[in-house]
């Protein structure tokens, strides 16, 4: 089954050309499977293509589940893409050791990128291992059509945390689903617990967060825990969604129509863009969380510097070539179809967003002026985010657990790292 959606997953752009003088250049990445992803991106590597004609691209799109696997074996036995994408945090702390230093191009070729998104594409010996395509972060989208048919004030969004279960169990009285998920994998709830421990923890806390286990067994964590759990039992939670995909059922049932709320993304999709255009742009609210009284910072923006990155593989036989590639996303006419078709955030100082056109917009440019550190930019290596979502789908999923062995699990397994 994985052989046959790589081969209908690849992009038959090189394919187009039989020229054997041509050179071949890999690209790999994530987000091809979505259909307005791969569209947009076509677009972008055609315009590649016209002003490099030597070039031939083989560009593959993997499933999410599937990427972190399928590139680790290439990797290791040195077969991987010229050009791979990879997310910031574990993915990024695991594998830089497999990516081209990039700090000789930094000012000449990229003086427009935003530093504090370079930073954090640099290994922990300071080196500039990746460049940073997107900006991410994650906020409440809300239905205000819905909030008004249900008797809800739709311009003041329940960002109280009391107020929340409230509106909750008045959206679920009226026949309403509350929130959109797609918890396989435990996305929405790896959500919902990231961007609450970025209200609830300083900076300099959830920077050791993972350390020996020590945020997992502050009274403040299983605060959190607690909320996710008291989300999933009073079936604020979309049951249909618990087994199904974030990227799909979550993204459906939300941009359809079909609930009142969801923590989507600010970039690239489950987007401003893909749920204005859905449901009207004068019908999305956002908020970007939610207030409590044992917050550090309530209602903060949890916000990633870099969400995607780009970068080159060091066994690569390409690297001027995935290094012109890698430029080219960055170029003016790629950030205009990124920006216009996918909604992308990309980390450039002057970026243009249509704020008059997306309402919406003005909200989340509000709630990015409280900007808290994503946890998962210190979370060690990508065995811890599998413990994660392991015992995320053994509480919220299947109920086999409770809390407390959550939280003993999480604190033993983390008292190595």
């Amino acid at each position: 089954m994985f052989l046959i959606s790589l081969t209908l997953l690849a992009q038959g752009i090189g394919a187009q050309s039989a020229d054997l003088n041509q050179r071949i250049l890999k690209v790999w990445d994530f987000k091809n499977t979505e259909e307005r992803t791969r569209i947009s991106m076509t677009r972008v590597d055609r315009l590649f293509l016209e002003a490099h004609p030597g070039i031939r691209l083989e560009h593959i799109g993997f499933f999410d589940q599937e990427y972190i696997p399928a590139l680790k074996a290439a990797l290791l036995a040195g077969s991987g893409p010229d050009v791979l994408w990879i997310h910031h945090g574990s993915e990024f702390n695991e594998y830089s050791s497999y990516l081209t230093p990039l700090e000789s191009y930094q000012d000449e070729d990229f003086p427009d990128i935003r530093i504090e998104s370079l930073d954090v594409c640099r290994s922990r010996e300071g080196r500039l291992m990746a460049l940073p395509l997107t900006y991410q972060g994650m906020g409440w989208y809300y239905n205000k059509q819905i909030f008004s048919e249900a008797g809800l004030d739709p311009e003041n969004p329940p960002t109280d945390w009391k107020d929340f279960l409230r509106v909750c169990e008045v959206l679920k009285s009226k026949g309403i689903t509350p929130i959109a998920t797609g918890n396989n994998r435990p996305l929405t709830t790896e959500f919902i617990r990231r961007s609450l421990i970025s209200a609830f923890f300083e900076d300099d806390e959830i920077k050791r967060f993972y350390h020996k286990g020590w945020g997992s067994q502050t009274d403040r964590f299983r605060v959190i825990i607690e909320f996710i759990k008291e989300l999933r039992d009073k079936d604020y939670f979309d049951p249909q969604g618990i087994f199904r995909s974030y990227f799909g059922y979550g993204a459906d049932s939300f941009g359809s129509g079909g609930s009142a709320m969801m923590l989507g993304l600010i970039s690239d999709t489950l987007n401003w863009k893909q749920f204005s255009d859905s449901l009207g742009k004068e019908n999305i609210g956002y908020f970007p969380n939610l207030n409590h009284p044992g917050m550090s910072r309530p209602g903060a923006q949890l916000l990633q510097p870099a969400g995607i990155m780009v970068a080159i593989n060091k066994d690569s036989e390409n690297k001027e070539d995935a290094f012109a590639y890698i430029k080219h996303l960055f170029s003016q006419e790629s950030q205009n179809i990124l920006v216009s078709e996918l909604g992308m955030m990309i980390p450039m100082k002057n970026l243009s967003l249509p704020e008059e056109e997306y309402p919406v917009l003005k909200e989340i440019k509000k709630a990015l002026n409280l900007p808290a550190l994503d946890p998962e930019l210190f979370v060690p290596s990508v065995k811890v985010g599998d413990l994660q979502y392991r015992l995320d789908d053994l509480l919220i999923n299947t109920k086999e657990i409770s809390v407390n062995d959550y939280i003993q699990k999480m604190a033993r397994e983390l008292l190595f790292y």
